[in-house]
């Protein structure tokens, strides 16, 4: 049996890391090298560890961020994706993997659009045909139903890859999450199978679990897939880093055993079924009666023998012993999938059969449900459906998923402690974002506007910080509070939370280059991380609780914000001690916490290792002298209080982009002191950054207009 291991699972942008399983495994261990080129610095660690790629099996995995196949040729999206994948041709042509894993598409699928995007996927598969001429291009089965991202249901997935004669890569994990049949997916592409993703799941989300860590039983699918095809490589896909190192290692030797053991065993199937306990038929009567879950039983042939009240309500019709089940479902659209999974359990009477289906009754009401049938012996002659309405389940699951975040819903719709009241101790890095200039966009713009600049701005914020494995904990006003670590172990915490702090700030042009096309106001942001241990968990009440974060840890990331101008990042000490890579820091300083009793230090850095940088960053100004205005009246804040006692000065110098100046004046002020100049018509605010020759070089942090 070929193994790969996909590379999302390493430590961010250190593939070298990847020697530790070549070590173990030898030179037939196999890559899936995954193209991130949207993340800065990926390039130059591929370039570093081309050795690596090279001493054994290797395919690609094209990049998923910033390439939308189903997107119309000559679209923005279209074209973005045609940047990335010029780069990975460029490196297909340098290490010449045999083959590359292509998604149909990546992002939400609406129904009105889905027979466009079925159709732009295919004419740019044929182009991508083309450009990566002598490397088999594998298409995926991609998309979940839960999160609305699913192209083609089995059935079409199937017929299509068929009729093309489509080269397949089999991802179980996504298979399992959409309740489809594995064994006839593979069946039915026998011959096309090229490759397989192993994960696993809870059978409805796509989490990419470890392979015992979810309702996907490897210990059947693994001989399955040796006696179906033997010499298909298999790929395992875990995209949590805590995954990295002995606990991947643990589970391909667990992969290889169960193989092994698969090759020995007498292959006649053994009924370890569960029986029923035994019941009086009037006891069985009454539990299936009165059971929410709607049960049926059917013949052999799929006519209805019996149904509960729970069936007849859902579905409108009484077991008669001659109509088939896929017969009482009404004749809507959306209910192909249910009508086919039940003619296909009937058909091929496998052992169980699971899957999440839609359904639309009879008076047009829209449902989700969760299908197990259950074959029984051909002595018994009956065939058990057992269906659960689980509609408002994945509607709580996605609107919690909205209002808290993807992991923390998945959090406490699946884990066992994911709904108790209380907290641990956990070792985390926190960072804390806060925009400068929001003030000014807030008088400028109406209630929806503020709404809509607002709304882009986390939108993009969130994109880069799930790319890190960040959670997000809340939006505080026009601030974003992440930690990193929680709920889920993040190894490198603390690398991931500064990298993504620079990616935020890099963003930020995007951000910006948006709000001048609507005429908003540019915006600024400043970062606080620090690093420590936190108390994570459910905080609340018995009747209303939320998952966060408390400690000084949190406390402190707050603070490091507070003292940043816009496009800065201050780390603390402890974080700055947790990571491996080297720091660029443009400068240090302390500050004394209230109520401690030492001064602490803290870190303004411009980037982390050789391949995450600030596209903006440092000292380097290009000063100019104000024309007028060089007299001015300012004012000490404490906190968010202005004191009123006014102070005089001179602003003798700015800086071309009118984000620092110099200030002249008798006054000691103190570094990070926040002061409001009076000048003009307009109230404008700054920190001190730290005393000059000339005087104190000052930070400008909410300013409405020119300085001019």
């Amino acid at each position: 049996m070929n193994f790969y291991i996909d590379t999302c699972v390493l430590p961010r942008l250190q593939l070298q890391t990847g020697e530790y399983y070549r070590r173990h495994f030898g030179p037939s261990l196999g890559f899936e090298l995954l193209m991130m080129f949207d993340l800065q610095g990926f390039e130059e660690n591929l370039v570093q560890n081309l050795d690596l790629l090279t001493g054994g099996p290797l395919m690609f995995h094209e990049p998923v961020w910033g390439v939308e196949h189903s997107a119309p040729k000559g679209s923005k999206a279209w074209e973005e994706g045609m940047y990335h994948l010029q780069l990975t041709k460029k490196y297909a042509e340098i290490l010449h993997p045999s083959a590359m894993v292509y998604h149909l598409n990546n992002g939400p699928v609406a129904p009105e659009n889905k027979e466009r995007m079925i159709r732009c996927a295919m004419e740019n598969l044929e182009e991508m045909q083309e450009m990566f001429s002598g490397v088999k291009l594998l298409v995926e089965n991609t998309g979940t139903k839960a999160d609305g991202t699913i192209l083609l249901d089995q059935t079409e997935f199937t017929d299509l890859c068929r009729g093309r004669n489509l080269p397949v890569l089999i991802d179980v994990g996504h298979a399992n999450a959409n309740g489809w049949d594995i064994q006839k997916l593979i069946r039915d592409l026998q011959g096309q199978i090229c490759g397989y993703h192993l994960h696993n799941n809870d059978g409805m989300h796509d989490l990419h679990n470890r392979i015992q860590d979810g309702t996907l039983d490897f210990k059947k699918l693994i001989p399955y897939l040796d006696r179906m095809t033997p010499d298909v490589p298999r790929v395992v896909e875990y995209i949590r880093p805590s995954a990295h190192g002995e606990p991947l290692l643990e589970d391909i030797r667990t992969l290889k055993q169960i193989s092994d053991e698969g090759k020995t065993e007498n292959p006649e199937r053994q009924n370890n079924r569960n029986t029923l306990p035994e019941l009086k038929p009037e006891q069985m009567q009454y539990v299936l009666m009165n059971m929410e879950d709607a049960v049926c039983l059917t013949g052999m042939e799929g006519e209805l023998l019996y149904t509960n009240h729970a069936a007849e309500k859902l579905f409108g019709i009484q077991a008669d012993g001659q109509t088939k089940i896929w017969n009482a479902i009404p004749l809507e659209a959306g209910n192909d999938a249910l009508v086919q999974l039940f003619i296909n359990g009937v058909m091929e009477k496998k052992d169980s059969l699971r899957s999440l289906v839609d359904y639309v009754n009879n008076e047009g009401k829209s449902f989700q449900l969760y299908v197990n049938l259950t074959c029984g012996s051909e002595q018994s002659g009956v065939i058990l459906i057992v269906i659960s309405n689980v509609t408002h389940l994945m509607k709580a699951h996605s609107a919690l998923a909205r209002y808290t975040s993807p992991e923390i819903a998945d959090y406490v719709m699946t884990d066992p402690e994911g709904t108790k009241q209380g907290g641990q101790e956990r070792e985390v890095s926190i960072l804390m974002s806060d925009l400068r200039g929001f003030t000014a966009m807030s008088t400028h713009l109406s209630p929806i506007e503020l709404i809509t600049g607002l709304n882009h701005y986390f939108e993009s914020m969130s994109a880069v910080i799930r790319r890190f494995g960040g959670t997000i904990i809340e939006f505080l006003g026009d601030g974003i509070f992440v930690v990193f670590g929680a709920p889920s172990d993040l190894p490198d915490h603390a690398s991931a939370a500064v990298s993504c702090a620079i990616e935020m700030q890099n963003s930020m042009e995007e951000v910006n280059a948006w709000n001048r096309e609507k005429g908003f106001p540019e915006l600024n942001m400043g970062i606080g991380v620090s690093s420590g241990i936190c108390v994570v968990g459910n905080i609340g009440s018995g009747n209303k609780m939320k998952y966060g974060c408390m400690g000084e840890t949190v406390n402190l990331a707050g603070r490091m914000e507070s003292f940043c101008i816009g496009g800065q990042i201050h780390i603390s000490e402890e974080t700055r001690r947790r990571i491996p890579e080297e720091l660029a820091i443009i400068s240090e300083d302390t500050f004394m916490p209230k109520g401690g009793r030492a001064a602490m230090r803290f870190y303004n850095i411009s980037g982390i290792g050789n391949h995450c940088a600030l596209k903006r960053s440092g000292d380097a100004v290009q000063w100019r002298s104000p024309v007028k205005n060089q007299e001015i009246e300012f004012y000490l804040l404490d906190g968010k209080i202005v004191d009123m006692k006014p102070c005089s000065g001179q602003l003798t110098k700015v800086s071309e982009d009118e984000k620092f100046g110099i200030l002249t004046t008798d006054v000691s002020l103190k570094a990070l002191q926040d002061i409001m100049i009076r000048t003009g018509n307009q109230d404008i605010y700054a920190k001190t950054i730290r005393r000059e020759e000339n005087g104190y070089r000052i930070g400008f942090t909410i300013k409405e207009g020119s300085l001019e």
